[in-house]
Order: C-alpha cells, then sequence, then structure tokens
C-alpha cells in the first residue's frame, strides 16, 4: 500500500520558546510563548553538510587516482518563509480597554508577527518562563511603537536595545502536513517588506537555526496535542488555539485573531496601493526641502548578518556552537514617476544629485507609509537617510528609483537610532 504524500497546502508553522525535542511537555506550550505563523506558498528549511574531498595522485602504470569525501561539519540551518503585514489593533500597553482596542496583559502586540520583529530588531526575550509561570515581554511601546534605539523599562514595556552581541534563540515547529520538523535555537536574520503598488504588503523572514530534526515518539505527540493532527497512533487531535494571552497550557496562540473588546476580531491587511514616501533633504547652505511622493513600487529591509561559530576538530563531524551579530543594516528603496514642478521627483533628482557632500544623512530622512496615511498601515521613520543617486528608469511613462541607507542621527549615536516602526489599525 502506498504512502501519503505530504502537501505544502497543508503546512504549518510555529515559533515557541518551548523545546519540544529537548524533552519539555506538551503543557510547557501556552499562548504566551508559542505562536503560530502564517505561512505563504515557497517556506523553506534546510540544512547542509560541509565536505573536504580528498584525492590520490600517483605514478606509475597503476597508480591510485581514488577520491574520498568526508563530512567534516554541519552547517547552520538555513530556514525562510513569507507573511502577510497585518495590524492587529492590539496597540497599547495600559491593559485597559479605550475605543474598542483591548491590550491583553497590557502588552502591546500591534502587528500579527511582532514576535518576530521584536527577536530581529531586540535583545529582549518576547517570553519567558513555561506553562503557568510564561509571560508575554513585548518591547513595543505604547500607541504600536518599536522605537530602535536603547531605552529602559516602563509600564508594560520591557527594557531593549537593537545592539547585542548575539540574537535570541527560540524554536520553529514545521508541520509539513503530516512530519513534522523542529528548527533548534532559530535565530532571525533578516526582514523585508514588499510593497508593490499591485499587492498586499507582505514580509520575507529569513534566518539561521543550529539543527533540523524530525519530531518522533513522544516529542510529536506532544506537539500535536498542542496544534492537533494525526497523532502517532492514527487518531485525529483537535489543536487547543486561543487568542487570549493567558497561561492556557498546552495551547498556542491563533495567528492573525486577537481579542478586542471581548470580541473575536481578524487583523487587517494592508493595500499597497494606498503607499507613499515622505523624504526630507537640506541642500548644503540652504532650507530644508520636504517631498510627499505617490510611489509606484516600494521596499525596506532590515539584517542582523548573522554569523555562526563551528569547530573545526580532526575526525569529528563539528556542528554549530552558537552566533554573533554582525553590521545591522537598514535599507530601502522605492520607484516613482518622474514629474516635474517643486517639491516633487524631478527636483528631488537634482538636489540629490547636486549635493558635493560625501554624506547628507544628517540632512535627509525617509519616512515609508505603507498602506498611506489612514488605519490600517506602518509607517517606517528614519531621520537620518543617505540617499544613493537617484536613476532613471525610461518606459512610457518615465520614472526613477532611489536606494537608500539608514543611519543614526547624531543627537542619539550609539544608541541604535536607525529607525521607529508605528503601526495602526482599525477594526
Amino acid at each position: 500500500m502506498a504512502t501519503a504524500l505530504n502537501l505544502q497546502r497543508n503546512s504549518e508553522v510555529y515559533m515557541s520558546t518551548v523545546d519540544l525535542d529537548g524533552g519539555a511537555a506538551s503543557t510547557a506550550m501556552t499562548p504566551r510563548n508559542t505562536w503560530r505563523v502564517e505561512v505563504l506558498a515557497g517556506y523553506a528549511a534546510s540544512q547542509s553538510s560541509a565536505t573536504q574531498d580528498i584525492t590520490s595522485m600517483e605514478s606509475g602504470i597503476t597508480p591510485d587516482r581514488s577520491t574520498q569525501r568526508f563530512n567534516t561539519a554541519i552547517n547552520p540551518v538555513e530556514w525562510s518563509f513569507q507573511t502577510y503585514l497585518r495590524p492587529t489593533g492590539v496597540i497599547n500597553t495600559d491593559g485597559v480597554t479605550v475605543a474598542g482596542m483591548d491590550r491583553p496583559t497590557g502588552n502591546a502586540q500591534p502587528l500579527a508577527d511582532w514576535f518576530l520583529w521584536q527577536s530581529l530588531m531586540s535583545n529582549a526575550e518576547w517570553a519567558t518562563g513555561t506553562a503557568g509561570t510564561s509571560q508575554l515581554r513585548s518591547a513595543w511601546a505604547n500607541n504600536g511603537t518599536f522605537v530602535l534605539a536603547a531605552r529602559d523599562a516602563a509600564a508594560n514595556v520591557v527594557a531593549h536595545k537593537s545592539n547585542y552581541a548575539t540574537a535570541n534563540q527560540y524554536h520553529l515547529y514545521m508541520k509539513m502536513d503530516n512530519i513534522v520538523y523542529q528548527v533548534k535555537s532559530a535565530s532571525v536574520n533578516e526582514a523585508s517588506i514588499d510593497a508593490a503598488i499591485d499587492g498586499i504588503a507582505t514580509t520575507s523572514w529569513s534566518g539561521f537555526g543550529t539543527n533540523f530534526v524530525e519530531l518522533t515518539g513522544t516529542p510529536r505527540n506532544n506537539f500535536i496535542t498542542v496544534v492537533g493532527g494525526i497523532d502517532n497512533s492514527g487518531s485525529t487531535v483537535l489543536g487547543k488555539s486561543s487568542i487570549d494571552a493567558n497561561v492556557q497550557q498546552g495551547a498556542y496562540h491563533a495567528w492573525g485573531r486577537y481579542n478586542v473588546n471581548s470580541t473575536a476580531t481578524t487583523a487587517a491587511f494592508i493595500k499597497n496601493r494606498l503607499s507613499s514616501v515622505v523624504v526630507t533633504h537640506t541642500p548644503s547652505g540652504g532650507a530644508q526641502d520636504t517631498y510627499t511622493l505617490a510611489v509606484t513600487g516600494l521596499g525596506f529591509t532590515y539584517s542582523n548578518a548573522l554569523t555562526f561559530l563551528t569547530p573545526e576538530e580532526l575526525a569529528s563531524l563539528n556542528t554549530p556552537i552558537g552566533q554573533f551579530t554582525g553590521a545591522k543594516t537598514i535599507t530601502g528603496n522605492f520607484t516613482a514617476y518622474l514629474r516635474t514642478g517643486d517639491d516633487d521627483t524631478a527636483q528631488f533628482l537634482r538636489n540629490i544629485v547636486n549635493d558635493s557632500r560625501t554624506q547628507h544623512a544628517q540632512a535627509a530622512s525617509a519616512n515609508l507609509k505603507i498602506g498611506g496615511s489612514t488605519a490600517p498601515y506602518v509607517a517606517l521613520n528614519m531621520p537620518a537617510v543617505q540617499f544613493n543617486f537617484p536613476t532613471h528608469a525610461v518606459e512610457d511613462i518615465i520614472g526613477i528609483s532611489v536606494e537608500f541607507l539608514a543611519q543614526e542621527a547624531s543627537a542619539t549615536k550609539g544608541t541604535g537610532s536607525e529607525i521607529t516602526m508605528f503601526v495602526s489599525a482599525t477594526q
């Protein structure tokens, strides 16, 4: 009898602080420390090996011409997936209901993937503890903001910094239909927002982990007990989904679903057609110019440049022992039609090209408004930006393409102040 195929269409992805492969019980998982991630088609996770080939070359009529291959090390796991950028409405930190918005446990969780953004941009773990001791630890501040600059703890907002040596590690669970894999000690390395004008705003996530293991036996049953599916005995198990950030044991938090004013609500999608960019530039010796531009395309990327350390001992299959962060880079790009007139793209291009300074970042800024200025939207405000020279795109309608790098403002140098992220939502 043929075995069943496993379909991508039936895949599910979860992120948790709980290590089931390490022996944790299903009751360790709660809606505070285990979250579903609703991914689009094309997710991936794999782990390869480093190899060494040794060849023999001898003289003579019958030389030894053999080649031997050795596996010398297990490379870090590489994983990636894409999600929609979805504001939730859980934007404040006071823990009370105002204007129809609930703040479970007082923690702001303004995006469905808020915990992934925190994993990327902060040294603050987004949850601690297991079972009844689990606690949310959101670094998102009041009114759905995430300030990258270092700060102390406040009411329902944990202390955080974005300049850190090693990234926090969690566990990714990928339920590939009936086979369950765990990416152990997973860290988020990069996020890229794509706001193509004819689509829905998405974020492409990628990162690394130390091991890629299949869950079998008791660990697999523990996972199925929480998320649902076919257990080891062949029985169908219903998952335990929750929309409340409570300490319900053996359960997970549903993706994009929240308790807002005691009502189950679904996070909104963002329509890219409404997006715009506000940029400023102050010419040398001149007054600041402000440009509010209708864009034809928009992108944003935040990278931690993670690097893993792996020993190189002989006669051993070496495995990664840890990671550290590299240079943090925050880049973006946008395209727009070339328009004449004051405070439009032609003037912006002219002023950037005529700027003779080798660096103008402290005299320029960019605010990407993904979804526009009316909720739901996500704004990415960068107070110090170095623009590359814009380039022309000669098509039926002539346009320009602009790339830039966000930097720290002089007044807050050293704190990691390149960006402030702001989320607004309606329900």
